[in-house]
Order: C-alpha cells, then structure tokens, then sequence
C-alpha cells in the first residue's frame, strides 16, 4: 500500500476539538511556515489558504502579507471551495468540516456525521456539495452543509485481482472530487480507480481506468475533457466524459517517476504539480505539459494544492509554506527571503 504512506505521510497530523473561530494576526508572507495542503484563488489579489494544524491563511493583497484565523483546532485541513459572495468550505481530518459566509473571517463547524479524513470537497453549488476521503468515505448535502448524507461506492468497483483478494471495495481511498456542473462530477482514489454521477453524486459509476495506480488528483473543466494525475507520474486524459480515458506523455525527471498530487485547467494554462518540486505547465489546453524548472532551494518541496482563476492566474501550494503565484506560463514565489 505505498500509494497510501506517500500522500497521507504529508497528513499525518495532531487531532484536537474545534469551535467557532475569529480572525486573528496579520502576518508577511515569508512567515507562513506551516505545510499547505489546499488553496482557492477568487481573483488576482484574494486568496484563501488552508494547511496543517488547523491553519487558514487569506491575503486580499496578493499574497504579499495573510491574515491568519485561529479555528481553534489541530486537525489538518485539507481542501476547499470558495465563492465570491464570501461562502468558504473546509474539510479535513477525522470529519471535520467548517464553513464561513465572510471569506473565513469566522467559522463555524458542521456536523458531517463521519469521523474519517475528509481529503477533498467540492461545491458545485453553494447547497450542493460532496467531499470525499478514507474508507471510501462519499458524503453530500443540499443545504450547504447544515446536513449530510453518506454515499455508497457502487457495488462493482474495480480493483486489481492481487488487490481484490485482500481489499474490501468499499474501503479504497477517495483523493479527489471534481464536478464541472451541479449534476456531473468525478472521483479517483487508490487502485486507479475513477467514479463518476449524473445526477449530483447520489448515485455513482465506475470508469475503466486504464492504469492500477492510485490516482491522487482530477479536474474536469466541462463535462467532456478532464485530467486526472497520480503515482509514478501518471497523468490521464479524456475528452468524452470519461467514457475513454488515455495516458498522456509528460516529461520526466531523469532517475524516477515522481508522484503528481494535483492538476488545474483554466482556458489554455495549467498546471500540475507533485513531490520533489515536480511542476508541469501547459499552455494550450493540456494538450501537451512541458516541465518547469524550479529553483534547487525548491527541490524538496512537494506541492499539494493548485488553483486557477478564469483568467489563466493560478496559485500553487506546498511544504513548509511554499506559495507560487502564477501567471500564464510564468510564476514567481510569494514567501521567498528577501
């Protein structure tokens, strides 16, 4: 199960309780510190940022300084989703979920009903959302969090026959959700495996896959072309919903594969991103993925979490604070020492 340790390792977090929480200090951006896991980037200055230890940072400068909110827990939060009107969804360990309706100026808890890692969320809607994580854990609401529902793996999951013989199919790791409209969306998780639902994750179906590696990221940018990004530097595509899904040739570290963690299209740029400082960009479509040369100084860092704007602007995220502004094929490093 080395799919598992080689993600989850970058997880393994303290737990403890959590309340409502206030904002607190302003902090430069080269003291962010902390391992970051997620981020949503709403236009070219405001960004909010989620990482371990209970940490959310937002800038509304461009990440030049954060204003740091203290949710009064130690539990790792993982992913997010943002709306302009200031409504913010967080998950993350053992079930914990927040929401704020004032771009993470205050918090509060919602109740999901699951003590598993809740490892990715979506919200296709401000009503409608899904998260996703361990043991096969799919849960979903319709009133924006209030209350939740858990979601079965469909029966026929399919799983490699060494794996069969010892996995329980209900119990894969979910890594990541996307859903390009309120009625489709995907999941991909250990094994390769790849879920998707036409009727807003109340139901889901298996995709034939054609790797057995565990896949840790998706996006899909309309209900025909996606990308889904995992182990040992495998990236898929498919511009028919799934039906087919193809590998896609990116360029590789010379020694080993590198894992990919995750992947965002916006119009003609992209990115994806993994261990070791692996960063791939495009720049039409995600029809072809060139390697971009980060600093040695970076070499060490993985990064987690990537997000785009409409307009092509993205936001990159990883160990040890590392926070990467990007513009088309270009990106600059908001936390770097002066």
């Amino acid at each position: 199960m080395i799919a598992r340790t080689q993600l989850l390792a970058c997880l393994a977090l303290s737990v403890f309780l959590v309340g409502t929480a206030h904002a607190a200090d302003t902090v430069p951006a080269k003291d962010v510190r902390q391992n970051l896991f997620a981020a949503c980037l709403l236009n070219d200055h405001d960004a909010l940022i989620v990482g371990e230890l209970g940490r959310i940072f937002r800038t509304a400068d461009g990440g030049k300084t954060f204003t740091k909110s203290e949710t009064n827990s130690h539990r790792g939060l993982l992913s997010l989703a943002c709306f302009d009107d200031g409504t913010v969804f967080v998950v993350g360990q053992k079930g914990l979920a927040l929401r704020s309706n004032d771009h993470g100026a205050t918090w509060q808890e919602l109740n999901t009903g699951v003590q598993k890692n809740l490892i990715s969320v979506a919200f296709p809607t401000r009503d409608l959302g899904i998260a996703v994580g361990d043991a096969g854990t799919i849960i979903r609401t319709e009133d924006g969090g209030k209350s939740w529902t858990s979601v079965p793996l469909p029966a026929n999951v399919p799983l490699p026959e060494e794996a069969a013989e010892v996995v329980d199919p209900g119990d894969i790791l979910l890594y990541d959700v996307s859903f390009p409209t309120p009625e489709r969306g995907w999941i991909v998780g250990e094994f390769g495996t790849i879920f998707t639902t036409t009727d807003g994750g109340k139901t889901w179906a298996a995709q034939k896959s054609p790797v057995e590696s565990t896949l840790f990221g998706v996006k899909f940018t309309d209900t025909d072309h996606g990308w889904a990004v995992g182990i040992d530097s495998v990236m898929l595509h498919t511009a028919d919903g799934g039906t087919t899904w193809e590998r896609t040739k990116i360029p590789l570290r010379p020694g080993f594969a590198l894992a990919l963690y995750s992947v965002d299209v916006s119009g003609k740029d992209g990115w994806a991103i993994g261990d070791s400082g692996f960063v791939l960009q495009t720049s039409d479509g995600g029809d072809t993925w060139k390697q971009a040369e980060l600093p040695i100084s970076l070499a060490g860092h993985w990064l987690r979490g990537v997000t785009m704007t409409v307009n092509g602007h993205g936001l990159i995220v990883g160990s040890q604070g590392l926070m990467l502004m990007t513009n088309g094929d270009e990106y600059r490093q908001l936390n770097k020492e002066s």
